[in-house]
C-alpha cells in the first residue's frame, strides 16, 4: 500500500504536470467520482439515482416558485417528483430559455414562446397580438375638415396591445369617421386633424369627436420577437435574436419597440448575464460590457473571451469575487459564472471577469453546455458539462489523459513527476493508497 503525504488538495490541475504543489498541496490532473471541500480535504462523491422517467426531456430548469421541463413538444412542471403537463411546444426540438419576471416565467426558444404562471398553473401568449389596420369611410360626426390617421389596439387580460398599421383619412368637410372591421374589445384611437398624437377614442366603431384626453401608451410597440438568452435586468426583460439583443418596454414584459429598443452586434450572441452595474453580451469569439442601467445611457466595451451558450448560472457565496477585488465583503450572491473559451469565469459588477479555471482545467471548447448552481448538503458548487468540442474537435478534453480517464472512469498514471519533492513514482491502474495531511490519515 503506497502512503502520499500531503497538505491538503486544491483540486484538479491537468495544465502543470505536477502532483504537488510547492505548498505541498496535491493537484492530481484527474479526480473521479469525488470533491475537494473548501477546506482541501477530499470526499467521495455520493451517487445518484434516477429522479424522473420522461423520454426526450431537455430544458430544465428550476426558478423562484417553480421547476419547469420540456419533452416532446410538451412543457411540464415538476411537481412533488411527478411532471404534469401545462401546454404544448410548437416547433421542432430546440433548447429553451426562461427568466422568472414579476412572478411569473417568459419562456422563449427560435419557434415559440409562452408565459406560464405559478399560482394559477396557466400557460399563455407572451405579450398580445396587435390588431389589423382600420377599414375607414367618412360618416357623420363633428370632425372639422382635415387628414386624420386611425389606429387600433387589442386588450387581453388587462393588457394593451401595441397599436396595429396606422391608417390615414381625409375629411373634405366636417364629419365623422366610422371603422369597418373593429375586432371584439379593441380599441379605436385617432390623430387631431394634421397632429401626430395618438388620442383614445374607445371601443366603438364610429368618431365623431376627438377627446384629447388619453394619449397612446404603447405606440409603435408589438409582443417581442422570438428570442434566446433571456435575462431580466432593471426592470426590462432582454433577449437575443442572432446578432441582435431587443429589451422591453419598463415593466412592461410584453411589449417590445423592435425599431429602435435594440442593441446590433457582429456575432450572433450566446448569453446575456446581469450585474447590479450592467450587462455582459457573450458572443462567439468576444464577450462585451454594457455599463449603465438606463439603455439609452449605457456605454459598451470589451470585457474578454467568448461566451459559450448555456453554461451561465448566478451562484451564491462566491469568496473568490472578494479575493480578486480586493474588498472586505466575501458573500457575494446572484454572481454570474460561466464557460468562455478560455475557462470558467466569474463576472464582476465593475465590467470585468475573473477566470478561475484557466491556470488549471484545460477543455475543449464546446459550441453550447448547461450549467447549474446547487448547495447539496452544505457543499456549494457550479457545475457544467458538454457533450463533446465544436465540430472536428472530438472529445471535449484537451489531453488525452484526461478524456480516458473520464470515457474508461480510472486513472492511469505512470511514471509522473513529483515535482518540488525530489523523486518520481507510477501507480497501476487500479491502486490503494493512503493519504495524509499533516501527519493525520484522510
Amino acid at each position: 500500500m503506497a502512503e502520499i503525504n500531503t497538505q491538503g488538495f486544491s483540486g484538479a490541475n491537468n495544465v502543470a504536470n505536477r502532483v504537488f504543489s510547492k505548498e505541498g498541496i496535491l493537484e492530481p490532473r484527474v479526480i473521479l467520482n469525488a470533491d475537494v471541500t473548501a477546506d482541501g480535504a477530499l470526499i467521495q462523491r455520493k451517487g445518484k439515482s434516477l429522479f424522473l422517467a420522461l423520454p426526450g426531456a431537455h430544458s430544465l430548469w428550476s426558478g423562484d416558485q417553480c421547476m419547469l421541463v420540456a419533452a416532446n413538444g410538451t412543457l411540464y412542471r415538476i411537481v412533488q417528483g411527478a411532471a404534469v403537463s401545462i401546454g404544448a411546444i410548437s416547433g421542432p426540438k430546440c433548447p429553451l430559455s426562461y427568466v422568472d419576471a414579476e412572478d411569473k416565467v417568459y419562456i422563449s426558444n427560435p419557434y415559440w414562446q409562452g408565459v406560464y404562471n405559478p399560482s394559477t398553473s396557466t400557460l399563455s401568449s407572451w405579450g398580445v397580438a396587435v390588431p389589423p389596420g382600420p377599414m375607414l369611410l367618412s360618416g357623420n360626426g363633428n370632425l372639422p375638415a382635415g387628414t386624420y390617421h386611425v389606429c387600433m389596439t387589442n386588450v387581453s387580460g388587462g393588457e394593451l396591445s401595441g397599436n396595429g398599421p396606422i391608417v390615414p383619412i381625409t375629411l373634405t368637410s366636417e364629419g365623422g369617421i366610422q371603422v369597418q372591421n373593429r375586432p371584439s374589445g379593441a380599441l379605436v384611437w385617432v390623430t387631431d386633424s394634421d397632429e401626430g398624437i395618438f388620442y383614445l377614442v374607445g371601443e366603438t366603431n364610429n368618431i365623431v369627436d376627438i377627446p384629447t384626453v388619453e394619449p397612446l401608451p404603447t405606440f409603435l410597440c408589438s409582443p417581442p420577437p422570438y428570442m434566446e438568452n433571456l435575462c431580466y435586468a432593471f426592470g426590462r426583460i432582454w433577449g437575443a435574436v442572432g446578432s441582435d439583443v431587443y429589451y422591453s418596454m419598463p415593466f412592461k414584459p410584453g411589449l417590445f419597440k423592435l425599431t429602435s429598443n435594440v442593441y446590433h452586434y457582429e456575432d450572433t450572441i450566446t448569453m446575456i448575464a446581469k450585474v447590479s452595474t450592467g450587462l455582459f453580451i457573450g458572443m462567439k469569439n468576444r464577450t462585451r460590457f454594457l455599463a449603465g442601467t438606463i439603455p439609452e445611457q449605457m456605454a459598451q466595451r470589451d470585457a474578454g473571451a467568448g461566451s459559450i451558450k448555456g453554461t451561465l448560472a448566478y451562484c451564491n457565496n462566491m469568496p473568490e469575487l472578494g479575493w480578486t477585488l480586493g474588498t472586505p465583503e466575501k458573500d457575494f450572491v446572484d454572481v454570474p459564472v460561466w464557460l468562455t473559451t478560455e475557462g470558467v469565469v466569474v463576472g464582476a459588477p465593475n465590467g470585468n471577469f475573473f477566470n478561475i479555471t484557466k491556470n488549471k482545467i484545460k477543455t475543449g471548447i464546446p459550441d453550447q453546455g448547461a450549467s447549474l448552481y446547487r448547495n447539496l448538503e452544505g457543499v456549494i458548487q457550479y457545475l457544467t458539462s458538454f457533450k463533446r468540442g465544436a465540430t472536428g474537435s472530438g472529445a471535449g478534453f484537451s489531453d488525452n489523459d484526461t478524456m480516458t480517464a473520464f470515457r474508461n472512469g480510472r486513472i492511469s498514471l505512470h511514471e509522473q513527476s513529483n515535482e518540488g519533492m525530489g523523486s518520481r513514482f507510477g501507480f497501476a491502474d487500479v491502486a490503494t493508497c493512503k493519504v495524509y495531511r499533516g501527519g493525520v490519515e484522510i
